[in-house]
């Protein structure tokens, strides 16, 4: 009798342009998620990241002939140009792509999509045929379209009238909220943390399942690896060995980094941020606090491994962080965590017992210098916490094909 034949899924991201968290997460997971399809991968906006990639595990790549790129502008976000120019792109694909392909070849010769969201994710939905079943996996409902937290300026003011902003972005909204919509009613609908899940039943009234991301344990080796060289490190950025904390992530308010700074004041501890968006307000904010702020160039997987085993802590502001994966990669490179009491992060990190979770006047300095005194011991606890949450690529895969199984057996 011969064996089953392999499901064939196509995988949709609609830009890696902006190279964050949910793009890394996905390609993390592409050789696990191999071990269960036979993959292809389809996006408006390709990287150089995401094709070495392809090009290593041989999973084709459909892309448009010219990339998409989202639409700044007040008349952009009026007119909805963005999600417009998106649908149109998609479109153009059904019938020829830069690989040579079309959609309309492919959607012939696949079982299933699993489409992750994002900028210009969901607009290919009205053109994936009926018959084949959807998974929707969402890192978090568009937070500039269902929270304000994106429409302030890096200290904390919005950066227009929120009425006006709100009111701008309504025909957006009701775009985004008709796709997800018609994503539930083709499928599955899976965030990302229990956070996630929460946030997506308050906005579109929508019960999912949650599906965490993963961790690759091979890019967060316990012990050092012979590519990470602190001396050099030190030396390159000036810095000492437990006389810094780190922070990670794009310097806009979302993330943190102003909170950072102004519970840091007086500190002696130097800032080193990464993940770019420093500007001169964020040096004078450093300035006025007494505190030295340090924002990096993009470095690699290696020497971020170095920076975070050095440094004093690894401290997050983040407001309502989805999920977060910088707490559960602390944890591999002994990095004391101290975050915000907010979001995904209340389930990665046990308070007290693998990190800190703070709160609005809460004494910053203090669970740094307790998290230092427990390095070793919040570490180990966190890799435990970490186990038993079962955050490895293989779990994420095997998830996706069990909520995809039941349409395979009505073929």
């Amino acid at each position: 009798m011969d064996s089953p034949r392999r499901k064939r899924l196509l995988l949709v991201k609609g830009s890696f342009e902006h190279f964050g968290g949910g793009e890394r997460d996905l390609i993390n997971n592409l050789e696990a998620w191999s071990k269960y399809f036979d993959l292809s991968l389809a996006t408006l906006h390709p990287n150089e990241e995401l094709i070495e990639k392809l090009k290593q595990l041989n999973i084709p790549l459909f892309s448009p002939i010219k990339n998409w790129s989202y639409s700044h502008g007040t008349l952009s976000e009026i007119f909805a140009k963005s999600t417009k120019k998106a649908s149109q792109k998609w479109y153009s694909m059904l019938s020829l792509t830069k690989q040579g392909p079309s959609l309309n070849t492919l959607f012939s010769n696949i079982d299933a999509v699993n489409i992750t969201t994002g900028m210009a994710s969901l607009e290919i939905i009205p053109f994936i045929p009926t018959d084949i079943p959807i998974h929707t996996y969402m890192h978090e409902p568009n937070r500039g379209l269902h929270s304000n937290d994106l429409h302030f300026d890096i200290d904390g003011n919005p950066k227009q009238n929120l009425k006006i902003t709100n009111l701008f972005l309504s025909k957006q909204r009701r775009i985004d909220e008709k796709l997800v919509r018609l994503a539930s009613k083709r499928g599955e609908i899976s965030g990302n943390s229990k956070n996630t899940c929460e946030r997506i039943k308050q906005v579109y009234d929508i019960e999912s399942n949650f599906l965490y991301p993963s961790i690759n344990t091979k890019l967060w080796p316990i012990k050092p690896s012979k590519d990470e060289d602190w001396s050099s490190v030190s030396k390159e950025f000036n810095l000492t060995k437990n006389k810094y904390i780190i922070t990670i992530g794009h310097a806009i308010y979302a993330k943190g980094l102003w909170k950072t700074i102004e519970n840091l004041s007086n500190s002696n501890l130097v800032i080193v941020q990464i993940g770019g968006g420093v500007n001169e307000k964020h040096k004078e904010h450093a300035r006025k606090n007494n505190v030295e702020l340090k924002p990096l160039p993009r470095v690699s997987q290696a020497t971020i491994r170095a920076l975070m085993r050095n440094a004093r802590a690894m401290v997050s502001n983040a407001i309502n962080e989805p999920f977060g994966l910088t707490p559960p990669e602390s944890y591999f490179v002994n990095c004391p965590v101290i975050v915000s009491n907010q979001g995904g992060f209340r389930e990665t990190v046990v308070d007290g017992v693998t990190g800190r979770l703070l709160n609005e006047g809460d004494d910053w300095l203090s669970a740094i210098e307790e998290g230092h005194k427990n390095r070793d011991a919040w570490s180990k606890a966190g890799r435990e916490h970490i186990k038993k949450i079962d955050l490895t690529p293989e779990t994420q895969a095997k998830k996706v094909y069990d909520l995809l199984e039941p349409h395979f057996e009505e073929e």
